[in-house]
């Protein structure tokens, strides 16, 4: 059987978009990676968007809702367009039960195919 609490993260930039891959549990264990793979792309970006990809996220807590939240300030005083790609199944569920999703720039995963960059 997988270890799907083991966390991952993938950071790729493309001309148009700093791509943030997440997998796994985002939880107040892993969210100094993710914050600052965050700092590298709004420091060093060239481009103006950030797709942050949440599918394979199964677990998201507080500390991990709260960086997302923090990220999506951050982009707006920064005027960055921060697109999330929606995790599926019980991590969704927090963008749900807190509201949070009324805030953000939530995308399926059809809509992600927009933002994936071309190998």
């Amino acid at each position: 059987m997988p270890d799907t609490g083991r966390f991952h993260l993938i950071i790729e930039e493309s001309e148009a978009t700093w791509h943030i891959r997440a997998a796994g549990e985002l939880d107040l264990g892993v969210v100094g990676r993710v914050e600052n793979a965050l700092d590298c792309a709004f420091r060093g970006a060239t481009s103006r968007r950030i797709a942050f990809d949440l599918r394979r996220v199964t677990f998201l807590d507080a500390a991990g809702l709260g960086t997302i939240l923090r990220a999506n300030e951050r982009a707006r005083a920064a005027a960055f367009e921060l697109v999330l790609v929606r995790p599926l199944g019980r991590a969704n569920r927090v963008f749900t039960l807190t509201r949070a999703g009324q805030e953000l720039n939530l995308v399926d995963a059809r809509g992600a195919m927009e933002l994936t960059p071309a190998n």
